[in-house]
């Protein structure tokens, strides 16, 4: 073929169908885009296995996998990032054979990307709702059960969606996950399964994301402060207030939020283009480009981790011997306690809301059923 498809003409037919095609046909250029996404997928999975090996390494060597609650979302979050990024490094086969077809293989790849896409959005939702809780109004108790309870509730929503549907509408000649542009999804026929199980998520994700970032930028700098109270109550200042953050506890801890800010930065244009293409199986070419980009997420994520020194990275020695001696680790909220967070924030030492000789309780140094040190109140209302 002049285009480079190796189909025959009676696979060229049916790739040409206009209800659902069982086949299409990879064209030269197709084949090269193709090419790019499985790369960027590649990259992603060696990125999350590379990290997964590190924070096992030192789970042996601390003998404890989980320190904070924010580490069950972050194990989450990368287990998905690799179910993504396998989905889409098994591409290889479409680009080897010139052709994507119906069969096992495609339902696997189907199943690995419906599961690997709305699991990395919502374990990403979870990351911003449960930063968002911290910084502005502390940790709630229950925090492992509530961690625990919501990585469980969203790995039991992908299998029960996934299981359902396949079982419902897979059966005999019919595919429920059929080639869909480029690769293996939902079927074309299935729009409102497309919806619910994935992009109503992606969508709720990135909307979060702008909401939680938002306030939070604000009161990182002492423009608006929330009362630790009510947390209906907040004050919006015309002048700053000074920033009160003596460890960097505030600025490494809102720097949690930039994982789902790098979400929104590589999923927005994959939606933009989908939106465009009215969520057609004729993908526009500017497909391979901005699904080249939304693969690299699972690096991204890596990336992040490394930046932040997540102690899901650090060994057990090196945390402790900053907390021995009276310094904060340099880490994200991952390692920040609520008695942390509440020395660090300014609306309870600095926007006088009525908060005076307040116990703090200060970690280590507080022994058994000691409900903490009570810092005297000075005229300004700060410490």
């Amino acid at each position: 073929m002049l285009d480079g498809s190796i189909c025959t003409p009676e696979e060229q037919a049916l790739s040409r169908s206009s209800h659902g095609a069982s086949i299409v046909c990879l064209t030269r250029s197709d084949s090269i885009g193709l090419t790019l996404v499985v790369e960027s997928g590649f990259i992603s999975m060696i990125a999350v296995v590379g990290v997964f090996v590190l924070i096992f390494y030192n789970a042996t060597r601390n003998k404890r996998l989980i320190r904070h609650p924010t580490d069950i979302y972050m194990l989450s979050l990368f287990s998905f990032d690799f179910i993504m990024s396998l989905a889409m490094s098994m591409n290889i086969k479409w680009v080897h054979d010139g052709k994507v077809f119906e069969g096992g293989f495609c339902t696997a790849q189907g199943i690995l990307q419906q599961a690997g896409d709305t699991g990395s959005a919502l374990a990403t939702l979870a990351i911003a709702i449960h930063t968002f809780i911290v910084l502005l109004w502390g940790s709630c108790r229950h925090r492992y059960f509530v961690a625990y309870t919501i990585v469980g509730l969203t790995w039991l929503f992908i299998w029960l969606f996934i299981t359902i549907t396949v079982t419902a509408y897979t059966g005999g000649s019919n595919f429920y996950y059929r080639p869909v542009g480029y690769w293996c999804w939902i079927g074309d026929r299935y729009k409102t399964e497309q919806f619910i199980g994935q992009y109503v998520w992606l969508w709720i994700t990135m909307i979060v994301s702008f909401l939680t970032y938002t306030p939070l930028f604000f009161w990182a700098r002492g423009i608006i402060t929330v009362s630790p109270s009510h947390w209906w109550k907040f004050q919006v200042h015309k002048e700053p207030l000074p920033v009160i953050d003596p460890n960097g506890m505030k600025r490494r801890s809102i720097a949690m939020i930039a994982y789902p800010i790098g979400f929104t930065v590589v999923t927005l244009p994959l939606s933009v283009v989908r939106l465009k293409s009215g969520f057609s199986t004729r993908l526009p070419s500017a497909t391979f480009a901005v699904e080249s980009i939304y693969s690299l997420s699972g690096v991204l994520n890596v990336t992040l981790i490394l930046l932040t020194r997540s102690p899901l990275l650090l060994p057990r020695g090196a945390s402790k011997d900053r907390r021995g001696s009276g310094v904060a680790p340099s880490s994200s909220v991952l390692e920040v306690k609520h008695e942390f967070l509440e020395i660090s924030r300014p609306d309870a030492v600095t926007l006088g809301m009525g908060i005076r000789n307040k116990p703090v309780s200060l970690g280590p140094l507080a022994k058994e059923g000691d409900i903490g040190w009570y810092l005297p109140s000075s005229e300004h209302g700060s410490v």
